[in-house]
């Protein structure tokens, strides 16, 4: 299965939230036992910029409608680099498999309003 491709654009100091719902053959996959983890970096090998995942709370998955929800408040956002980034978003099912169904850029831009 290949991932969809997706680009975000982030504002420093606002609210982020992107809520995917991940659906095979146009239905809901009932995520039920999920766990869900991305990661933003500038480079596949560079450090980890900003990471969301089920364990830190930045990730809360709705099993039933297959939805994942993605959260960073406008402080974590404020305390970004502004820049090009690329990011991926995993789920790791009950019994380990690992798919990864979100991928693409992660702009931050600077906001005029502070």
């Amino acid at each position: 299965m290949n991932p969809g491709r997706y680009n975000i654009t982030v504002y420093k100091g606002t609210t982020f939230q992107l809520s995917p719902v991940w659906k095979v053959d146009n239905l809901p996959v009932n995520l039920t036992g999920y766990t869900a983890d991305m990661q933003v970096r500038q480079f596949t090998d560079s450090a980890i910029l900003v990471e969301l995942s089920t364990t830190n709370g930045r990730i809360v998955i709705t099993p039933a409608l297959g939805q994942v929800a993605l959260t960073l408040t406008a402080a974590q956002t404020a305390a970004l680099t502004s820049g090009n980034y690329q990011y991926d978003l995993n789920l790791t099912s009950p019994d380990g498999i690992v798919y990864k169904i979100l991928q693409g850029a992660f702009v931050i831009l600077d906001s005029v309003t502070q």
